[in-house]
């Protein structure tokens, strides 16, 4: 009972996450990207809101699309993909549920200009554990239309690890790097 009392505000969707539609970039496209962009397209795909409107990967090669397709489409933990996938040669981009999610190109976080993919002021989701203190995830910051950056592992130094329903209520709007703390602690 006292679980669904907690959620009960959650359950009516009385309250809406945001009041403007946020962009959001997935910076990583393993098992922790393809399954966030699950929840964002699955549960949020009308991108009201939240916005999954890019994808940073490194490219390996001319049926890497495909590929990343594919995988997004099965997973052999939670199944086919509740929606739809096409794929967009062309502008390199996925179609999911009707939303256009750029791939782009990179190795360096600070080299990528998400403005030229009409990608403004977005939240960087970095999944890719490769930078985990605040120097390294800054280089997010040095992308023209990056404005703040979630780890998706612990953070090192003086990060922020957030766990909702744990200590989000220490983070402030001003801080613009955090962790999310780890999968594991999440999935606790």
């Amino acid at each position: 009972s006292f679980v669904a009392t907690e959620l009960e505000p959650a359950a009516k969707g009385a309250q809406p996450l945001r009041d403007e539609p946020q962009d959001v970039v997935l910076y990583g496209f393993g098992r922790v990207g393809r399954l966030l962009a699950r929840i964002l397209m699955e549960r949020l795909g009308g991108g009201e809101k939240f916005r999954l409107k890019g994808i940073v990967v490194r490219k390996k090669g001319e049926e890497d699309l495909e590929k990343r397709a594919s995988l997004l489409r099965r997973d052999s933990v939670h199944g086919p993909f509740e929606g739809t996938i096409a794929v967009d040669e062309e502008s390199s981009s996925l179609i999911v549920n009707g939303s256009v999610i750029r791939l782009i190109d990179s190795s360096s976080p600070d080299r990528v200009d998400y403005e030229a993919h009409d990608i403004h002021d977005a939240i960087v989701i970095d999944n890719t554990g490769v930078w985990r203190d605040r120097e390294g995830l800054s280089l997010h910051l040095k992308a023209q239309g990056a404005s703040k950056v979630i780890l998706t592992a612990p953070g090192k130094g003086d990060l922020p690890n957030i766990v909702v329903g744990v200590n989000d209520n220490a983070l402030s709007e001003e801080e613009n790097i955090v962790s999310a703390a780890s999968c594991t602690t999440n999935a606790i």
